[in-house]
């Protein structure tokens, strides 16, 4: 994991920045260790903002901590990823049905402007760029919802899964189809149809989930317990 040396701002939120990135970019997978010392001496700061950002984390479920052992990057079973994407999948559904009410054609244009980035980004295979440009797409999303506190919900749950798309083959097995996919959930929040956009991007969520269900599957040998 490569750490920049991070000046004084709000470290702990610089330090959780630092972690979601290494999670998405596959540098951290499920059981990769984390160690507060090593990251502190690599981003040129005290203990103290990281291990406020590992504690944060730990609530949040993204790690976990054993005595005498460390702090780990979660672990996932094929049931929990099912059930984290079967709750996204409704979460998101909301969502888009709330952006639906309330986006402009400015903001469309917005979301339209990163499915095309997807597209030359596939066709580059540059795999970091769509992980980044899937992740920007869902948050202005979030956003366009107007919805605080699901927007909050969101934000910790796709955390817990950041880890899961660092390791997604997905991304580059099927990386033609991601703008394709994308531009279906545009095109349904066009229309404005918020009924419709709902069913396009729950059938996308539901559809990556399996997918990513069936990567853990292969990895844990049918584990039923979650690594925490």
């Amino acid at each position: 994991m490569k750490v920049p040396f991070l000046k004084r701002e709000n470290l702990r939120d610089a330090v959780i920045r630092l972690i979601e990135e290494a999670l998405l970019m596959g540098e951290l997978s499920p059981g990769s260790r984390i160690v507060e010392a090593e990251l502190a001496r690599q981003a040129g700061i005290s203990r103290g903002p990281v291990r406020e950002a590992i504690q944060q984390l730990v609530g949040e479920g993204v790690l976990v901590q054993y005595p005498s052992r460390g702090t780990f990057v979660v672990q996932w079973t094929p049931q929990a990823v099912e059930e984290a994407y079967t709750l996204r999948a409704v979460l998101e559904r909301l969502a888009i049905q709330e952006a639906a009410k309330r986006a402009t054609p400015e903001d469309i244009a917005q979301l339209q402007a990163i499915v095309d980035e997807m597209a030359v980004r596939a066709r580059d295979g540059d795999n970091r760029a769509l992980v980044r440009l899937d992740v920007r797409f869902h948050e202005q999303l979030y956003a366009l919802s107007g919805h605080s506190l699901l927007q909050e919900v969101l934000a910790r749950l796709r955390r817990r899964l950041y880890a899961l798309m660092g390791m997604d083959e997905g991304y580059m097995l099927h990386k033609d189809e991601m703008a394709r996919d994308h531009q279906r959930i545009v095109d349904a929040l066009r229309t404005g149809d918020a009924a419709l956009a709902g069913e396009v991007i729950s059938a996308h969520i539901l559809a990556v989930g399996a997918e990513v269900v069936e990567q853990v599957r292969q990895r844990t040998g049918e584990s039923d317990e979650m690594g925490h």
